[in-house]
C-alpha cells in the first residue's frame, strides 16, 4: 500500500507537462505487517522523499515508522498516530537542505532541555497547574532581565502586561496549543507579546 502526497497548484493535464518538479512525500505499508485487535490497527511503515533531489536537495530522506489507527465500534477511524524517530528526521532534512547543524530542535527530554545553549532562551516549568518555573537558562535572563532566584516558584505570567493576548494559543482554524498539551508530551506553539523585568516588550 502506498500514499503519496504532493502540493499542487494546478493538476490539469493542460499544463501538466509545463509545471517545475515537486517534492513527494510517500508512504509504504506491507498488508502483511499488519496488527489488528478489536478496535486498534499498528502497522510499521517507511516514509521516503521523492525528486527532492531534482529540486535541489543534496539527498533524498527515508526515515522508519509505526502507525498506530484508533476505531470506534462501527468501524470508524477515531485517531492516527504517526510515530518516527523526530530528532533522526530532523538531521536527514539539514543534510538534505545542506544545513546541518542550524535547525532548532524542541527539547523532548529535561536533560536536552538543560543543555548549554547560547542562542536560545529557555524556561523550564512543572507539567502541573498553574506551571511555576523550575528553571531558566542564561539566555532567558538575557532576553527578560529577571535572574533565576527572581522568577523560581512564580508563573510565566509575569511576563505579561498590557498588549499580552490571553487568547493567544487559541487559533482560527488550527489547533489550540496549550501548557496542557505540552505535560501530555505534544508539542505546543504559540506567538505572543511578553515584557521584560524593566517593561520593554518582545515577541
Amino acid at each position: 500500500t502506498m500514499a503519496a502526497i504532493a502540493a499542487d497548484n494546478d493538476t490539469t493535464s493542460s499544463n501538466s507537462s509545463n509545471q517545475s518538479p515537486q517534492i513527494r512525500a510517500i508512504y509504504h505499508m506491507n498488508k502483511d505487517d499488519m496488527l489488528l485487535t478489536e478496535d486498534v490497527l499498528m502497522c510499521p511503515f517507511i516514509f521516503r522523499s521523492q525528486d527532492a533531489v531534482l529540486c535541489g536537495a543534496l539527498a533524498e530522506c527515508i526515515m522508519p515508522g509505526m502507525l498506530r489507527a484508533n476505531f470506534s465500534p462501527r468501524n470508524k477511524l477515531i485517531s492516527l498516530e504517526m510515530v518516527y524517530d523526530a530528532m533522526g528526521f530532523m538531521q536527514q532534512l539539514e543534510r538534505a537542505s545542506g544545513s546541518e547543524g542550524t535547525a532548532q530542535i524542541v527539547p523532548s527530554s529535561l536533560e536536552m532541555a538543560l543543555s548549554p545553549n547560547t542562542n536560545e532562551a529557555r524556561v523550564i516549568t512543572m507539567a502541573k497547574p498553574p506551571f511555576r518555573i523550575v528553571s531558566v537558562n542564561e539566555a532567558w535572563t538575557r532576553t527578560t532581565k529577571y535572574t533565576q532566584m527572581e522568577v523560581e516558584g512564580k508563573e510565566l505570567t509575569i511576563l505579561h502586561g498590557k498588549r499580552t493576548e490571553p487568547d493567544a494559543s487559541v487559533r482560527s482554524g488550527k489547533p489550540v496549543h496549550k501548557y496542557e498539551d505540552v505535560a501530555r508530551g505534544r508539542t505546543a506553539c504559540s506567538v505572543n507579546i511578553h515584557y521584560d523585568k524593566k517593561g520593554r516588550d518582545f515577541v
